[in-house]
């Protein structure tokens, strides 16, 4: 998506925490968000998922993060076993069946074929939490692709504490029998909760449609206007977020201690109007040095806030260097895993899509050139195919040896000419190969492409 939202003024905001958030993602393949990690021991990350392998990867990859739990284990609306289907791209895998004619008529989503079964163990959110002696939850994800609701239907009881939620939804069935947008919508409403924002709309057009169209779309934010281009293709899925219908028109007698945890939450998500009226109440009661804090946490929201529109106003084009780090919160995007620390640095790998993207809140100028350290590949094919756009623009790349690893370099051509308001780079492989081809005695067949270290982007005229 977009560079971490929330920045420092959300751990800021949870230093003033009487208790650790806590955070629960069920679907938590491919890790958690940087939001909540930065956020160290104030806030507790449970992550479930029942593939037992990518859970033993996750707890290897976070084992250095001790507020970290990952459960190998399913979550619905009744406890017991299910059938998992098994899909080509492992982040298709579903209780539900995926739709024959969906996934063969629209060629973006052939990943979701599916290729077996497997039985899995199921257990509803309350009975979990209850088993745990965990009687809060504060903030709620889902993306189980089609078993969102069911798993909203058995953690009834945890709702009552839950302040947000992110869930998947589907407009239109990308599973058998899934429920809709609609279905989800209707039970948070009655549990108290109100649509605050929709994003990452999904788009996927049939085969055979004629690609090359553009039209003009915009979103309003009061007197902000986002004018965008939309492409081909019917609106599948998006990420809906909810809040409590409190946090939406927070009240001081709430206390200030309530209004700080939901301003914490709501600065996490990069919900900043949310964070800065609940700061503002809580200011009416609190303490004069936590009032204090308060202040500067909700400067730090207003100027994050500013930055971000002027950025994504489009009114910032790159001068001199800019270098984003695989380790770095801002490296953010689709395709990518977990960080992964070495002995000089960090790295992310690619996989298992063989497609992967970054966004930046700036744009490019023609001339520009991008560099990016490779620091190895799942095989020599990889390292010879790897392909880069900038704002769906081919980026012709060199390569030479580096000490660690391969250095990309290319230039954007003098024509370069964007509609975007940021920057999207798109790095492809030409396959993604599993672990346990290169290491047979590993039982992780996660499929991966390049380990990134670096990105960097310079303009024309820099040294």
């Amino acid at each position: 998506m977009e560079g971490d939202p929330s920045g420092p003024r959300s751990s800021v905001l949870a230093s003033l925490l009487d208790e650790p958030l806590v955070v629960v993602d069920a679907g938590c393949r491919w890790g958690f968000a940087q939001a909540w990690e930065r956020l160290g021991g104030h806030a507790t990350i449970i992550g479930f998922d029942p593939d037992e392998a990518e859970c033993a990867r996750l707890r290897e990859s976070y084992r250095s993060i001790p507020q970290v739990r990952v459960v190998a284990q399913g979550l619905g609306a009744a406890g017991g076993n299910a059938v998992l289907h098994v899909t080509e791209d492992p982040g298709g895998c579903s209780l539900l069946p995926s739709v024959p004619e969906v996934v063969e008529r629209h060629p973006a989503l052939a990943g979701g074929r599916v290729t077996g079964t497997a039985q899995v163990s199921v257990v509803t959110l309350d009975e979990w939490l209850a088993g745990e002696g965990i009687e809060r939850v504060d903030v709620l994800k889902m993306d189980t692709q089609g078993s969102e609701l069911g798993i909203l239907q058995g953690g009834r009881r945890a709702l009552t504490t839950v302040r947000a939620i992110e869930v998947e939804v589907e407009f239109n069935a990308l599973y058998v029998d899934v429920p809709l947008f609609a279905d989800i919508d209707r039970f948070l409403r009655e549990h108290g909760f109100v649509l605050w924002r929709l994003r990452d709309l999904a788009h996927y057009a049939q085969r055979g449609a004629p690609l090359d169209w553009r039209a003009p779309e915009a979103q309003y934010f009061d007197d902000f206007v986002a004018r965008f281009e939309s492409g081909s293709g019917q609106l599948f899925w998006a990420n809906a977020f909810y809040v409590k219908r409190d946090v939406v028109y927070p009240e001081p007698a709430a206390g200030w201690r309530a209004l700080v945890r939901d301003a914490c939450v709501t600065s996490a998500l990069g919900f900043h109007d949310l964070a800065g009226l609940a700061i503002t109440g809580a200011m009416a009661s609190a303490p004069e040095p936590v009032a204090t804090r308060l202040r500067a946490a909700g400067e730090d929201d207003l100027v994050a806030a500013k930055d971000t529109r002027a950025s994504g106003a489009g009114r910032i084009v790159l001068q001199g260097t800019h270098v984003l780090d695989a380790a770095d919160p801002a490296f953010r995007g689709s395709g990518w895993r977990a960080p992964q620390a070495l002995g000089w640095g960090s790295v992310r790998w690619t996989g298992p899509q063989r497609e992967a993207s970054v966004d930046l809140p700036f744009r490019l100028a023609p001339g520009a050139r991008v560099e990016i350290l490779v620091a190895t590949a799942m095989s020599p094919a990889i390292i010879e195919g790897l392909t880069l756009e900038v704002n769906r623009s081919p980026v012709d790349l060199d390569r030479s040896p580096d000490e660690h690893g391969v250095l990309y370099r290319g230039r954007l051509p003098s024509d370069y000419a964007s509609p975007r308001l940021f920057t999207r780079l798109v790095l492809r492989t030409p396959v993604t190969v599993p672990w346990n081809e290169l290491d047979p005695q590993s039982t992780d067949d996660t499929e991966l492409g390049v380990a990134v270290a670096w990105i960097r982007l310079m303009s024309e005229d820099s040294a």
